[in-house]
């Protein structure tokens, strides 16, 4: 892994891709990444209400987020913020269905874990919806794991409540 120190945002680089930190002025990609294809496979009461670039934005600069390009189109990106428990909550991640399935969603994770580390961050958790198995066995297979089997309330409105898998990470 080749990573980039300085006032540079790439901090993956490798053959047709890289990885570059979002900002906020990313926020309409990572809203189209994470939002588009992806939405379509997630019922609508479980989308978030204020889930637009200007909300994206707003998170980018409370947390952070990635944006991975594949010949200069961007293809998948992921977003977060920082929770009280010090840890890094995952807010959004995507990647357009073209490229589903060649790793860029856990290489997006890997890169996030690695920026995570350097910042002395000592877990990253994500919100994971009940009704879908497939997603939490994904995560349990890349190490997070459901903190119990309780849920907790989320912005979704009239929304089936997540489990919160976390991974540490330090």
């Amino acid at each position: 892994m080749k990573t980039l120190l300085g006032g540079n945002r790439t901090v993956f680089a490798q053959d047709k891709y890289r990885i570059l930190k979002a900002s906020s002025r990313d926020a309409p990609i990572v809203s189209a990444l994470t939002k588009g294809d992806w939405s379509e496979r997630v019922a609508l009461s479980q989308r978030r209400k204020n889930d637009n670039p200007s909300q994206i934005a707003d998170d980018l600069r409370a947390g952070g987020g990635l944006v991975l390009y594949r010949n200069g189109v961007p293809v998948a990106a992921l977003s977060y913020v920082k929770a009280r428990d010090g840890s890094w909550e995952l807010r959004r991640l995507g990647v357009t269905r073209s490229f589903a399935g060649r790793g860029f969603t856990t290489l997006l994770l890997d890169t996030l874990e690695t920026l995570a580390r350097g910042a002395e961050v000592r877990s990253i958790r994500i919100p994971v919806e009940t009704n879908t198995p497939q997603y939490r066995a994904y995560f349990e297979k890349l190490g997070f794991s459901a903190e119990s089997e309780q849920t907790f309330s989320t912005i979704f409105a009239g929304a089936m409540q997540p489990v919160r898998m976390r991974k540490v990470v330090a």
